[in-house]
This record gives C-alpha cells, sequence and structure tokens, in this order.
C-alpha cells in the first residue's frame, strides 16, 4: 500500500546529488548508469530489469520507486512510466507456486501497464528526452500513441534454486504447472507472457536436449517466441564455432516454430496423468528434503564432494554463498550441483524419485502400470524421465563410495551413503520397470560413451582424492602455505574431471 501511494507522486525521496548512505548509493548508481546509457544510445540494449527471487508484489513495485529515484522512471501524461521493463524471476517451489497471484497483480497495477505500453508503442525514451531537452523533442503523438494490439509481459522461471531445494521431479512439475497457471493470468489481464527460461547447462539445472524441452512445454506457453539462457561450458560446446552455432540456433528456431504451430492446431486440455504428477512430486520432495535436513547432512556433505575446494577456487562468476554463511540455504545452486557432479554423486539430478515411484507401485499398482504406459507418449513425461536416467547412468556407484570414505566420522558416512546407494539402486530398478528394458538395452550409444571415459576419470578421481586428503590436512593444521601451494594442482583435477564429464553444475 505504501509503495503504491509512492507511485502516484512524482517527487522523488531525495534531493539531486544527496548522498544516501552507502546501501542505498550502491543501488541507485547501478540505476545511474542506466540512465546515463539510455540517453547516449537508446533502450534497446539494456533489456529488462529482472528481479531476483520475486516473492511478493512489493518486489517488484519497489523497483519502480527506485527508477523513479535515479531518472529511470517519468511521469507521462497519464502517471508514472518506467523507461525499461521489469520482470519477475520465480526461483523457489514456494514463489513458482505464488507466482499467477503476483503476476496478475503486478500486470493489474497501473504503472506497469502505462509502462508497457510506452516501452512497446515507443514513446518511453521521449519521456527521458522531455526530461533533458525539453517537450519539442516529443513526437506528435506524445503519450497518446496508441496501445499495441497485445502487450507482452515477460516472466522469467528458474530451474536452478526449485531443484536445489525440492529435487528434479518436484521441481520440473511445479514449473509445469506455474506455466500453466501464468498463461491463464495472461488470458485474463489481455497480456501476452513471454516466458524466460533461467536454464542451467546441467540436468539438475534444467539443461536437457533442446526440442525435447521444447515439446514437454505446458500447451500455449509457447506462442512464436520464448527466451532462454546459455551457461557455462554449453556456450562452448553449442556456440564456439560457426558450424555448431548455426546448427543450434536452427534447432532452437525450428523447435520453437514446430511447437508453436503445433500447439495452435490442438485444443488446450489437461492430461489425464496430471493429478497423479502432483502426488508424486509432493512424495519425491518429501524424501529429498528428509535427506536434506537429516542431522549430520552437512558434516557428510562437506567431506564427501569437493565443495570446500570449489569454494576457493575462484572460477564462478559470483560467490558459491549468497551472504557468507555457512549453511545449505545460503549455498548458491551452481556449486551444489557442481560438487556432486564432481563426486560422481549426480544426486540433485535423481535422488528422490525412485521413492516416489516404488511408493505408487506398491499403494496403486494399475496407476503405476498407467504411468509407464505413458513414459514414452507424454512428452513432459519422457523427457524428466529420460535426464533422471541420464544421470543415473552418469553416477558411478564405485566412485561414490570413494569420495563418501572421505568423511571422517564412521556413523555420519556408514547412515548417509547407506541411504544414497539404497535410493540409488531402487531408482534403477523402478526405471527398468517402467520401461521393461534396462538402461544398456534401451540406449547404446550412450552406454559406449560412458564406458569409453571410464578408465581415464577413474584415474582422475582417485588423483583428486589424494589431493583432497592432503589439501583438507593442511588447512585442518594451519598450514596455509602448503594448503595455497596444493590449490592449483586441485583445480587442475577439478577442470580435469569436468572435461571428462563435459559438464561442471
Amino acid at each position: 500500500e505504501f509503495l503504491a501511494m509512492e507511485l502516484a507522486s512524482p517527487r522523488p525521496f531525495t534531493l539531486p546529488h544527496a548522498y544516501t548512505g552507502p546501501e542505498a548509493e550502491a543501488v541507485l548508481s547501478c540505476y545511474a548508469v542506466l540512465v546515463q546509457h539510455i540517453r547516449q544510445y537508446g533502450p534497446e540494449g539494456i533489456g529488462s530489469l529482472i528481479v531476483s527471487m520475486t516473492r511478493r508484489l512489493s518486489d517488484l513495485l519497489v523497483v519502480y520507486v527506485l527508477a523513479r529515484e535515479a531518472g529511470l522512471a517519468r511521469m507521462s501524461g497519464q502517471g508514472l512510466v518506467c523507461l525499461l521493463p521489469v520482470v519477475p524471476l520465480f526461483e523457489t517451489i514456494e514463489d513458482l507456486q505464488g507466482s499467477p497471484q503476483i503476476t496478475e497483480d503486478f500486470l493489474n497495477h497501473p504503472v506497469t501497464r502505462r509502462s508497457l505500453l510506452a516501452q512497446q508503442n515507443g514513446t518511453a525514451h521521449h519521456l527521458l528526452d522531455r526530461a533533458i531537452h525539453g517537450p519539442t523533442h516529443v513526437d506528435h503523438h506524445g503519450d497518446e500513441t496508441p496501445a499495441p494490439e497485445l502487450l507482452t509481459q515477460q516472466v522469467m522461471i528458474g530451474y536452478s534454486d526449485s531443484n536445489k531445494d525440492s529435487g528434479i521431479l518436484s521441481s520440473q512439475w511445479n514449473l509445469y504447472r506455474a506455466q500453466e497457471a501464468l498463461v491463464a493470468v495472461g488470458k485474463r489481464c489481455g497480456t501476452h507472457l513471454r516466458f524466460f527460461h533461467g536454464r542451467g547447462g546441467t540436468i539438475s539445472r534444467g539443461g536437457g536436449p533442446t526440442y525435447r524441452f521444447l515439446e514437454a512445454l505446458p500447451h500455449n506457453t509457447l506462442q512464436g517466441d520464448f527466451r532462454l539462457t546459455e551457461q557455462g561450458e554449453t556456450i562452448s560446446q553449442k556456440y564456439a564455432n560457426r558450424g555448431t552455432a548455426t546448427y543450434n540456433l536452427e534447432l532452437l528456431m525450428a523447435g520453437t516454430a514446430g511447437v508453436t504451430l503445433s500447439q495452435r492446431r490442438t485444443a488446450s486440455k489437461p492430461h489425464q496423468l496430471e493429478p497423479l504428477l502432483d502426488t508424486l512430486s509432493e512424495w519425491s520432495r518429501e524424501a529429498y528434503q528428509a535427506f536434506l535436513y537429516k542431522e549430520g547432512f552437512m558434516a557428510f556433505y562437506g567431506q564427501a564432494t569437493p565443495i570446500d575446494a570449489l569454494e576457493v577456487s575462484g572460477i564462478g562468476s559470483r560467490p558459491s554463498r549468497r551472504t557468507g554463511q555457512r549453511t545449505l540455504g545460503d549455498l548458491r545452486a551452481i556449486p551444489w550441483v557442481f560438487s556432486w557432479t564432481q563426486s560422481r554423486f549426480y544426486l540433485p539430478g535423481w535422488f528422490g524419485v525412485g521413492t516416489a515411484l516404488e511408493k505408487l507401485k506398491k499403494t496403486d499398482a494399475a496407476t503405476f502400470r498407467d504411468l509407464a504406459k505413458h513414459a514414452r507418449t507424454w512428452p513432459f513425461l519422457a523427457y524428466v524421465l529420460t535426464n533422471v536416467e541420464t544421470n543415473l547412468a552418469s553416477a558411478d556407484e564405485e566412485t561414490m563410495q570413494l569420495y563418501g570414505a572421505l568423511v571422517a566420522q564412521k556413523p555420519v558416512r556408514d547412515e548417509f551413503m547407506g541411504i544414497i546407494l539404497k535410493e540409488f539402486r531402487k531408482t534403477r530398478h523402478v526405471f527398468e520397470e517402467i520401461f521393461k528394458a534396462s538402461f544398456e538395452e534401451r540406449r547404446p550409444r550412450m552406454v559406449k560413451a560412458l564406458k569409453l571415459r571410464e578408465a581415464p576419470l577413474a584415474v582422475l578421481h582417485r588423483q583428486q582424492i589424494a589431493l583432497l586428503t592432503k589439501w583438507r590436512k593442511c588447512r585442518a593444521a594451519d598450514d596455509a602455505a602448503a594448503a595455497e601451494a596444493l590449490r592449483p594442482s586441485l583445480l587442475l583435477s577439478i577442470n580435469a574431471i569436468a572435461s571428462g564429464l563435459r559438464t561442471t553444475g
């Protein structure tokens, strides 16, 4: 209510050039850089103001207030207009579940409607011209340029944090449900929603074959356009040279066109298994979170994976932890996935799925058989199960046990390794029941690729474990010089394993 009241007023909080303190200056100076850029070059090269971890309407409205403060929002004849689009980013499961109501309230806010109209009919930058040069630089239409037929609002959805918090099945299903609900919101508000998929390179962070990903999207979420991120090693793998770049861009464009046309020709109706996926998603989430929040988990995770080495590697674009606290919640999704990948657990990409599927089989065998029938025909289910199975195949039980042996406390080591191996074997077994064949029989090409790199990777893993052991002993003895001397070799081992696996985090 306070923000809505403020947005009705043209006056800023502070006087021009007044010092507002280090925190406010850090924020407002970023907005000031954007204003200066738009003055020189226009708004086209900037893009949007994406609000990470959007959890309530006020997270979006406060950006309008800050934009007004820095001169990135201006008064038109009808009221305040922001010169750049403000885009919500929904990342956690709870945020995805709350996204429809937040988005609807945001779309119905008058500042949002005015801003979208001004941005899309080309009058937004004239407001800044007017502030700099006076009203003579405003075009003949002024603020009265006709509205486009349909306003477009971008909505970004995150794959990483939802997976880190709840596991792959719950993450993928809640993303699916959120998109279904958001499309309905767009229709009610007379707005086209352009989805921006914040996918990582790894399966655990939303990666996977492009066309299968597009096919698996809910009906009407792909209407000729969308955005996505390409991250990490996938950039070099897909776009390092003209040939592969052309191929991957053509694949993306053809897939988008094909799925859009296909969806236009078919009526939108829920799949008969959607209520079942609600249940499986929750069962999977419960199993995953019970493991993560079990007493002793952080001690196990900190020793059974090279997360401590990754945190001092300096190879990421951002710190491993958001605020520096040594908690699971503060750890970013990239090092989380990276550490499990390096130690060949691949745990975020499969844990919890086996428990959910086995529970269904035991409680309702007929429905389990029905699910198996649709495992190849429903694109969403086929995409998710195929990706989970890829992670299962990439994980290596023997290597897991080698890294598990790094955990000093035997009771902690035995308990958590027992849980992991039991879930791992359970998941592989239930997948064989669903697909009526082993992984080796159904995906021989991937099996061959995995076997080709198995022996050299085994050598690299043993080298890394030896280095980790020495490095941790030096750190425990406060021998900083010796630990630092080992760090380049440790980082080289991380790089070598990542190259062998063709994936990081």
